[in-house]
Order: C-alpha cells, then sequence, then structure tokens
C-alpha cells in the first residue's frame, strides 16, 4: 500500500522542521525508526522505505530551498526602486503599508516590505516606482516579543522602506484586468460595508470576510483573542466551508445539474479566493474543498483526510516557510480536529440527538490547537467551547450574507444593502455574547510560553485519548494515560509565576524603546512594576511590556510604581493596570494631583485597586528580608511642568545584592540625593534619565561605586541617549554598562551570594 497524502505530508514537516532549525542530533531517531519498520516491518516494509527515500529527499530539497539570511544587510538611505505591489494596501488612518517585489538581483532586495506615512493611492498588480530609506527591522528585545524579522523573512523579506512623501511614488503601469477585476469587486464591498453599517460592526464583517483587522479596535481584538474565536476573522475552512453552503443552496434553487454545480461553484471559489489575495489558509481550503467536490459529485468516497494532507504538501512544497506562519499551523490543526477527531468521538458516544454535534464540532477542533494558542497568544480560554458554540453559528450567517453583499456590491448596491442590515444585528449579537462569555469566573487566564517538549506531550496525550476512542484500543489504557497527560500540561502551563525562581530575586529592565519599564521578582515570587514605557508614536506597552509579562505567565502584579507622570514611563502602566491583576500602584506623593494620572486613577477607582503615594523614608515591605526604600523626593507637592528631578528613586537589598533605580532624575536631583548622606554602595545602578547628558555628575556614580550601570533607551533614539560623556565616565571609573538598546532586556539573578545576568529575546548568559 503506497503512503497517504496525509502521511507524505507528516513526512515532509518533519523534514522541513529538521532542516529549518538544523535538529541534527535527533535527525538519527526518525531516520532509525523508519529504516527498522523498512527491515522488520514485514508487510509494512516497503512503506517504510519510501517514508525513508521521501524523508532523505525532502530533507536535501528544504536544505536547498530554505537558504540562510543574509548576514551583510546595511541601512540605505534615499533608495530608488521600481517593481510591482504585491499584496493589497492596507491603511490603518496613519500609515500605509504593501509589499513590493522589487526588480533588484539581490536576494535581499527581492521583496520589501513598505510604509508610507500617508495613505498611498496605490493597488495591487501596479508597477509602481518609489524613494524611500531601506532600514532593517528590529529583532525582538525581549522573551515572548513578536519577532518581526523572522515574520518576514518566512515570506522573503529582509528590507523596510520608510516613505516619507507622497511625490516619491510614481505609478509606472496599471495592474492586469484579472486584478483590476478582484480588486473592484474588493472595494466595492469594503464602500458599502462601511457606508451601511457603523464602524465597529463594519471593521468585524470586513474581518470575517476578507481578513481584514486594520480597521478593529486593538482591545476588541484582543477580547476575541481571550474568548477564543479570533479564528473568525482569519479566513479559513470555516468561510470556505459557509461559501460552500451558500453556493450549495444557490445552484439547488437554480436547479443545476451535478456537473454544472461542480463548475458554477468551483468558479465562484476560485473567484472569492482571489479577492481575499489567497491566504495560505485559503490555499489549504480551497484545495481541501475541490477534492471533496470532486469526490462528491462523482460519487466515490470523500477521503477528507487524505484531502488535508495533499492540501498541506502542496502548499509546503511551493512555500516551506509556510510551516511556521502561524495562520498555517492554527489552520491546519483545526480542520485535522474536525476531520479525525470529531468522527471518532462521535462513533465513541454514539448519539442520536444530533445538538450534541453543536458542541463537539468545536470541541474537537479547540482541542487541536490547544497548545498552539497557549505558545503563539499565552493564552488558555475555558470558555472558548462555550464562546464558538454561540459564535460559530452567527458568524456563519454573517459570512454568508456578507458574500451575497459582496457579490451584489458592484451591481446591484442597493440590493446588497439589504443583506448587511441582518448581518450587522448578528454581529451586535456576537459582540454582546463575546463581552458576556469573557465575564464569567475564570473564563481565560494568561498562561507561560510551553516548551516544544511540552507541546509533544499534549499531542502524544490527545493522540493516546483518541485511540481510545476507537474500538481497536479501547482496553488497553490509552485514554487514561492520554488524559493524564493533557492534564498535565495544562497543570504545568497555569502554575503561576511567583512559584518558579524561589529564593531568587530578579532584576529585569525590559526593552520598551525609548523608556524605562523594570520587573522586580522578590525571592519569594512578588512582583512589582515600575514604570511601563510608552510613546506617543507607537504603543510599546501592548508590543513589548505585555508580551514579556504574558510570556512569563504572570498573572497578577503586587505594586505597580511610577516614578513621574511621562509618558514614556506612564502610559505602559495603564495598559498593565488594565490587562492584569493588580494588588496596589503607587505613585510619587509630590505629583498626587497631576493631571497626568487621571487615567491612571480611573482604572483603579473601577478596579478596586488601592492607591499608595510615595514619599522620601518610607518602605514597602515585600516580604521578610526584602523591602524598596523610597530615597526621594520628599513630601512637598510639585506644581512644575518638569518632572525629572522630583522622580521617585528607589533602593532595594538582598543579602549581598542591592540595587538602585532612579528614575529621570537629573544632576539637581542627584545632588540631593548625595547631600542626604544616605546612598551607600550599590551592585547595580539604573542610570539616571537614560543616560542622557544632564545625568553626567561623576562624584554620584563614585559614590555608588556600582559593579554594573544598565541603560534604558531606544535603538538610533532621536534624544542622543545614551551620551557619549556618560558612558566616558562610567568607563574610566571601571563599571560595566548594559544597554536595551544594544542588549535587549536584561535580567539580573540572585539568591543573596552570587549573581547571574541574561541578556536578549533568548536570554544569552552573560
Amino acid at each position: 500500500m503506497p503512503l497517504s497524502w496525509f502521511e507524505v505530508f507528516i513526512v515532509l514537516a518533519a523534514s522541513a522542521c529538521f532542516s529549518y532549525y538544523a535538529f541534527w542530533p535527533l535527525f538519527i531517531l526518525p531516520f532509525l525508526f523508519l529504516l527498522a519498520g523498512g527491515i522488520w516491518g514485514g508487510k509494512y516494509s516497503l512503506r517504510s522505505y519510501s517514508a525513508l527515500a521521501l524523508f532523505l529527499m525532502a530533507v536535501l530539497f528544504f536544505n536547498w530551498m530554505q537558504m540562510p539570511v543574509p548576514l551583510d544587510l546595511r541601512i540605505q538611505d534615499g533608495v530608488v526602486l521600481t517593481g510591482r505591489v504585491e499584496t493589497v494596501p492596507e491603511f490603518d488612518g496613519n500609515r500605509s503599508s504593501f509589499v513590493l517585489k522589487s526588480k533588484e538581483p539581490e536576494r535581499a532586495m527581492k521583496k520589501i516590505q513598505v510604509f508610507c506615512n500617508f495613505e498611498a493611492a496605490v493597488q495591487k498588480g501596479e508597477e509602481i516606482s518609489l524613494r524611500g530609506d531601506l532600514k532593517l527591522p528590529r529583532p525582538p528585545g525581549n522573551p515572548g516579543e513578536f519577532d518581526y524579522p523572522r515574520y518576514l523573512s518566512y515570506s522573503g523579506i529582509y528590507y523596510l522602506m520608510s516613505v516619507k512623501e507622497k511625490n516619491a511614488i510614481a505609478v509606472i503601469s496599471a495592474p492586469g484586468r484579472s486584478e483590476c477585476f478582484f480588486a473592484a469587486i474588493r472595494n466595492s464591498g469594503e464602500k458599502i460595508i462601511k457606508d451601511r453599517l457603523p464602524a465597529p460592526e463594519a471593521a468585524i464583517l470586513l474581518g470575517m470576510l476578507l481578513g481584514k483587522t486594520d480597521d478593529m479596535a486593538p482591545e476588541q481584538y484582543r477580547d476575541f483573542q481571550k474568548s477564543g474565536i479570533v479564528h473568525i476573522f482569519s479566513v479559513s475552512g470555516l468561510h470556505v466551508g459557509f461559501f460552500l453552503l451558500l453556493m450549495a443552496c444557490l445552484t439547488s434553487l437554480c436547479r443545476m445539474s451535478p456537473g454544472m454545480k461542480l463548475v458554477v461553484t468551483g468558479i465562484f471559489l476560485l473567484l472569492y479566493a482571489s479577492v481575499v489575495a489567497w491566504p495560505v489558509s485559503v490555499i489549504r481550503a480551497v484545495i481541501m474543498a475541490i477534492v471533496g467536490l470532486l469526490a462528491y459529485y462523482s460519487g466515490r468516497e470523500n477521503a477528507l483526510l487524505n484531502g488535508l494532507g495533499l492540501a498541506g504538501t502542496i502548499i509546503i512544497v511551493s512555500d516551506p516557510f509556510a510551516l511556521f506562519k502561524i495562520s498555517f499551523q492554527l489552520s491546519f490543526m483545526a480542520t485535522w480536529g474536525l476531520l479525525y477527531l470529531f468522527p471518532l468521538l462521535k462513533k465513541r458516544l454514539q448519539y442520536t440527538n444530533r445538538l450534541w454535534d453543536l458542541l463537539l464540532i468545536p470541541l474537537s477542533a479547540q482541542l487541536a490547537v490547544l497548545p498552539l494558542t497557549a505558545y503563539h497568544f499565552n493564552l488558555f480560554s475555558p470558555v472558548s467551547l462555550l464562546s464558538n458554540v454561540l459564535t460559530s453559528y452567527l458568524s456563519g450567517a454573517c459570512v454568508i450574507l456578507g458574500l451575497l453583499a459582496l457579490m451584489l456590491a458592484a451591481v446591484w448596491p442597493w440590493l446588497a444593502g439589504i443583506f448587511l442590515y441582518p448581518a450587522g444585528f448578528f454581529i451586535e449579537l456576537i459582540m454582546g455574547l463575546n463581552s458576556a462569555v469573557l465575564k464569567l469566573p475564570l473564563a481565560f487566564w494568561w498562561v507561560a510560553t510551553p516548551c516544544f517538549i511540552l507541546i509533544i506531550v499534549y499531542y502524544l496525550g490527545l493522540l493516546l485519548l483518541a485511540l481510545s476512542w476507537s474500538k481497536n484500543y479501547r482496553k488497553r489504557g490509552f485514554g487514561y494515560t492520554g488524559l493524564c497527560l493533557i492534564l498535565l500540561f495544562i497543570l504545568l502551563i497555569s502554575l503561576p509565576a511567583s512559584l518558579y525562581q524561589q529564593g531568587v530575586m530578579e532584576l529585569v529592565l525590559i526593552d520598551v524603546g525609548q523608556g524605562d519599564s523594570i520587573l522586580l521578582k522578590s525571592p519569594g515570587g512578588k512582583f512589582v512594576l515600575v514604570d511601563g514605557g510608552g510613546s506617543h508614536y507607537s504603543d510599546p506597552g501592548s508590543k513589548k511590556l505585555l508580551p514579556y509579562l504574558h510570556h512569563r505567565g504572570i498573572r497578577k502584579i503586587d505594586v505597580i510604581i511610577n516614578t513621574h507622570p511621562d509618558i514614556d514611563h506612564l502610559q505602559g502602566l495603564e495598559k498593565a493596570s488594565k490587562g492584569l491583576s493588580v494588588a496596589h500602584i503607587a505613585l510619587p506623593y509630590c505629583f498626587k494631583e497631576a493631571e497626568e494620572y487621571e487615567e491612571l486613577k480611573g482604572i483603579a477607582a473601577r478596579k478596586n485597586i488601592p492607591l499608595i503615594f510615595l514619599k522620601s523614608g518610607q518602605r514597602l515591605s515585600l516580604e521578610k528580608g526584602c523591602e524598596l526604600t523610597v530615597l526621594y523626593p520628599e513630601e512637598e507637592l510639585y506644581h512644575g511642568n518638569h518632572y525629572n528631578n522630583k522622580s521617585l528613586v528607589l533602593y532595594c537589598q538582598y543579602g549581598a545584592f542591592s540595587f538602585l533605580l532612579t528614575g529621570d532624575v537629573e544632576k539637581e536631583g542627584m545632588q540631593e540625593l548625595l547631600q542626604q548622606g544616605n546612598l551607600g554602595t550599590s551592585t547595580v545602578l539604573k542610570v539616571p534619565h537614560h543616560g542622557s547628558k544632564g545625568s553626567l555628575l561623576p562624584e554620584f556614580y563614585r559614590e555608588l561605586n556600582p559593579r554594573w550601570a544598565i541603560i534604558s533607551a531606544g535603538a538610533n533614539n532621536s534624544f542622543g541617549h545614551p551620551h557619549a560623556s556618560v558612558l566616558k565616565e562610567l568607563q574610566e571609573q571601571g563599571i560595566e554598562v548594559l544597554r536595551t538598546d544594544e542588549d535587549g532586556a536584561i535580567v539580573f539573578q540572585s539568591n543573596g551570594r552570587w549573581v547571574k545576568i541574561k541578556t536578549g529575546a533568548k536570554g544569552q548568559s552573560i
């Protein structure tokens, strides 16, 4: 018996992983396993030898396809490029983005991710010329942060281009007729949806139909993530399934023959996939749909699992990096759950009431993707089953109504509008149900990123559990073993972050760009967050701070402290206070009337979080032998506009390990601290005000005599932080300097005797 397409896909996927991650020590295991199967496999010998041959050829193929990332890339200003717009341009209200397929011969220049500081008047398929600055995507600075360079490299993109002026873009030639046709359908559909529905409902429907989420409020999108139904905004098998249902109804109403139904449905399916620009999840769903339609209308057995394998094989052979994309992983595994787990579960329960399908279909999909959502989003949502039962069919109704509107928008917009009104009503129901579900006790919680071995343990347990649903394996104890492995996975990812590294003090300078954010963990597991970063132009709280906290599975902060109300220290704390459980919020007494604190005070009032106002001489006892001492400033209220010199200064000592956190104090505040005469020495010093020239006070550093000085600053920032004179002074005093703009996150760990240091997104020890 030859290998099935699903088995072929499994072999190819394993080969791609070995090639990409270079797991060569483990390469010998599948090699020996397949070789042993060929030698001693009896009637399965030929299949084992076939799989072994395919495995070896695939490893060679993927090694050839997955060429290494160019290492000699450099920043270039004022570059002029010509090429075609490869993706549908998106505009978020501030800037446009699209991918340019350029005519440059260099591999690293073949595709460019373009950002324009305006709404770019270009469309997919146009040949354009543009002038801008080529930059390199910044790698993640913190563990758990989104790896943007790697994400782009999966699509063969290594450069970002920044275009600042509209006249820097010139259209050379129009797109082809087919691209103009698809763009016209998409644009007319977008226009009528935005015209007929309120903005929040329009954004959700556009996400469902076209996978376009840039119009959706970030908070709303995260709420859908928390409830486990964010997949409705990734055009995939769910949407294609509802599309086939719609086409089945329409072709039946028109009394078409089976052959004509197949042709018409296939044409409209390809048309819809072209309108949504063929994302990888749609490619898989379309291949499976065509295989299923051919099998159905030809009267043959519909081997859907084999169709899934065929779709996966075609995708990863044409694009080996597709395997590592989140959309492919979630879409493929959810479909596997529906095609493999659901039939087994249905046979095992042997029910007659079809209402059970409403529960078991989403359950099968959720079981299949649970470790992936924990790994990629750090979420475990027990309510996802309930939310999917309540909203999946409502979203299906929205998709069907929206598809009808999309088909009619360019021809009869008045008729298209009629279908949009009930779609808007269903969207309101989805939003209301989602909000209600999230208010349930233990609706969701943040979990630590599971390691690769733990994910393998989960899927091994799921396979054993699935085997136990089969009559052939029901009495072998597979079910209990599988269930125990699944529960072990859930238990380990759900353990409180405070249980890890017991007896060890942690000081973490989180990379939030041009700002400050410092996480402290006491030896007993209490967490203190001092400042949270922030910016007028970006959102480091959501993009850097919270991903790091979620990555560690931190669900509760015992104390949030703000040193002073500048945005680059305050904004991220507002995000953290909204998204996490916070026991106390501490603010400087001298700024207690500052209007910048209104938002944070409002959050504290809504969540019943006590406010503490700190001043010189106070002590915050975290636990026995570990406390934070406030050294500065005094109790007097401050009414000026320059907050830096009144920043909170905090000192902590645990055994022989100590550190001083100085906020943004400058010379004036540093001199006052010296005059107080109670500084002492410190193992680690957080250099004041990001190492600005105003923090140059040699006697301050001599008094403290730290072993390490840590500086939080944004890469290539416009302020010139840290200043060369400060770095020179620290070097001359023999103080080792660590910087977030160069080293990423900086982690100090100490048990009061020894000190360990880790830096960067991968936590390299130094």
